[in-house]
């Protein structure tokens, strides 16, 4: 047999026993098992209360536990009916006002009513960011700045004024952010363009910002240039910047290598969004010469030509191939053939031997590449 003596903590007075038909077997078994009222207990007062349980076999033994437990006859709140006016915040609108109910369960009855003139939190990303107290029907109304895209709930929690009722919480809500859109237009360069190596290139470019009157400058935003290789190389920092009343950046650069320009902005402010855009490619030839060229006639009527050439900015190409080209009349020119240039000490030497070579001019021709100027050398007549 099982009876639970009901004692209130704050006087001490049992003030109800539960008897033992009043329990059934939840789990277990009747020897080992874990047992439950069958009904809600019903007592006249919410509060705290020990459990002091007796316990009698089969054969009479009796046991006794004092304090086999605690009791919180209190009340439990629930909301309903929660809902905010908007799940979305834009940079204009970061106001988000949550309406609801909140009601009481009676341990007794069970029976949900109104909780009049209660405390409601509501809180933005697990803080309370605003507090409201709910009418006489137990509704509530407040609202809140959101500044992020994150999770709203209303909480109720425990207060002095009311010490019998217990914390509940409502599912969560999650408000996102609409961005403001954000672009650059690069206003310099304008278009692709070649230049020599060393030469400065300047870029300018305006930042704007979405509105519903259309695109208007954005001032204000931070940023940065980067120059990207077309190669696809580490990029070289140009220079950061702070957007001005027109929403224009401009800065200046010598580029190593081709490439482009890339012009970034990132706020901090997460209802911004960020932009970025590439400029026309800018195309860097280093310079190439031809430090000499000569042209002798042999005795076996061929011609002997040999040269040497020149990259001043220390870079060379991976095949230096020279194309020796003659002319009757030093106006109009054809290939006869192509030798390549190595490295001879001192220079870029290269040589070639052309048969039954008629009378005329000749030069060496070094054809343009990806990242040097093309060259020529001076044309001449074959001596003897």
């Amino acid at each position: 047999m099982i009876r639970a003596h009901i004692v209130s903590a704050a006087t001490q007075q049992e003030v109800a026993v539960v008897e033992n038909d009043a329990f059934g077997l939840v789990s277990g078994t009747p020897d080992n098992g874990v047992w439950h009222t069958k009904q809600p207990l019903s007592l006249a007062d919410l509060g705290s209360y020990t459990v002091r349980i007796e316990a009698t076999d089969a054969d009479g033994d009796r046991t006794t536990n004092n304090s086999a437990g605690s009791l919180a006859y209190y009340v439990a709140p629930v909301f309903e009916d929660v809902r905010t006016d908007r799940t979305e915040v834009d940079i204009d609108h970061r106001q988000v006002r949550i309406d609801g109910l909140l009601k009481g369960r009676w341990p007794a009855t069970r029976e949900l009513k109104p909780l009049a003139d209660h405390p409601v939190d509501i809180d933005v990303d697990y803080w309370t960011e605003n507090t409201v107290r709910t009418d006489t029907e137990g509704r509530f109304s407040g609202t809140v700045t959101v500044n992020d895209a994150v999770p709203v709930q209303v909480v109720y929690r425990h207060v002095n004024e009311h010490p019998y009722v217990l914390y509940g919480e409502s599912p969560s809500t999650q408000i996102g952010v609409r961005q403001v859109a954000t672009r650059w237009t690069v206003q310099a360069p304008a278009m692709a363009q070649t230049i020599d190596f060393g030469q400065q290139v300047t870029l300018t470019a305006t930042l704007e910002r979405e509105t519903p009157q259309g695109w208007v400058p954005f001032e204000g935003q931070s940023g940065g240039v980067l120059f990207e290789p077309s190669s696809g190389g580490q990029s070289a920092s140009v220079g950061y910047f702070t957007t001005g009343e027109d929403g224009k950046v401009t800065l200046t650069h010598t580029p190593w290598e081709t490439g482009s320009f890339r012009v970034a902005s990132h706020s901090d402010d997460p209802f911004i969004a960020p932009a970025s855009t590439n400029s026309t490619q800018i195309t860097v030839l280093r310079a190439s010469v031809f430090s000499s060229f000569s042209a002798t006639r042999t005795q076996d009527h061929s011609v002997h030509v040999e040269g040497a050439m020149d990259f001043p900015e220390s870079w060379t190409p991976a095949t230096i191939p020279v194309h020796i080209q003659y002319s009757r009349d030093g106006k109009q020119w054809a290939d006869l053939l192509t030798t390549e240039a190595t490295w001879s000490g001192s220079g870029h030497a290269f040589s070639a031997d052309i048969a039954d070579a008629g009378h005329g001019y000749f030069r060496a021709h070094f054809e343009a590449t990806g990242s040097f100027r093309a060259a020529t050398s001076e044309a001449v007549k074959a001596s003897r």
